[in-house]
């Protein structure tokens, strides 16, 4: 099993799309730090983030939550997506077949590094996100909406928590591009259709006569934007999405060993 992790770990290094997408996320958090300067002292974005707007801490707060729905998918499915059907694309995973590696080390292997890759990627954007905050604003303990003043502490906890949170739903992503890549023989089919499933089912959780099958869908819990400014965080929200995200995890890889897409 660890051989195939450490030999798709160098495969994914030698690629330039995993360069690339990781330095287009760290990017993506300088210019969610400079957006954030903009909005700083509109009106309307006051009683989002209450009143202690200007402050560091809230820019990557803001920057995984508006990411977790389009942009940090995108990079996820890019890497996943691939990780399979480029195989098979390329003719690579026949000859390691041929080889007498299992395809469920593979695929294993695969999955782990996939996961590291959304942990990682989400990371990268907390961070830049972070760093661009304390650049512009500094980082210091302020006013939350619930009105509670969060010291420095408490904020860095925030920030643990969020990133956490958002790594999660970046798994499940993850696991949900492996779901479409291990049926797919091309790697451009594969992230197609897993971006424009991602951002259907993101469209329905968003229509009002929709709102009983919106708890049904897991891109309905990326934004949890509410959830987290305050302290102690809504842990009963937290964990409920959490849940979600478990439950579709075990499915999607679930249908991965039911429908065994690797018997040829």
């Amino acid at each position: 099993m660890w051989t195939c992790v450490k030999w798709e770990a160098r495969r994914l290094a030698r690629q330039s799309r995993f360069w690339g997408s990781l330095v287009a996320v760290a990017v993506l958090g300088g210019l969610f730090s400079y957006g954030y300067r903009l909005m700083h002292g509109q009106a309307f974005v006051v009683p989002t983030v209450g009143r202690g707007l200007a402050n560091g801490f809230f820019v990557p707060i803001l920057a995984l939550t508006l990411s977790s729905s389009v942009l940090l998918p995108f990079f996820v499915a890019l890497v996943a997506g691939d990780s399979v059907a480029g195989e098979r694309q390329s003719g690579t995973w026949n000859t390691l077949l041929t080889q007498g590696i299992s395809p469920w080390r593979l695929f294993w292997g695969k999955a782990l590094v996939s996961f590291g890759y959304a942990a990682l990627a989400t990371l990268i954007l907390c961070a830049s996100s972070l760093a661009g905050g304390w650049v512009i604003f500094g980082l210091h303990g302020s006013a939350l909406p619930s009105g509670v003043v969060a010291s420095t502490g408490q904020f860095w906890r925030l920030i643990v928590i969020v990133w956490g949170y958002a790594t999660v739903s970046q798994m499940v992503v993850a696991a949900f591009a492996l779901l479409v890549s291990a049926f797919s023989r091309h790697s451009v089919s594969s992230l197609l259709v897993s971006m424009g499933t991602l951002i259907v089912l993101a469209m329905l959780g968003d229509m009002p006569i929709l709102a009983a099958v919106r708890r049904l869908l897991f891109t309905s819990y990326f934004s949890r934007l509410g959830d987290t400014l305050t302290f102690p965080p809504n842990w009963i929200a937290l964990t409920h999405g959490l849940l979600v995200y478990g439950l579709y995890l075990i499915l999607f890889l679930a249908a991965i060993l039911w429908f065994q897409p690797f018997r040829d």
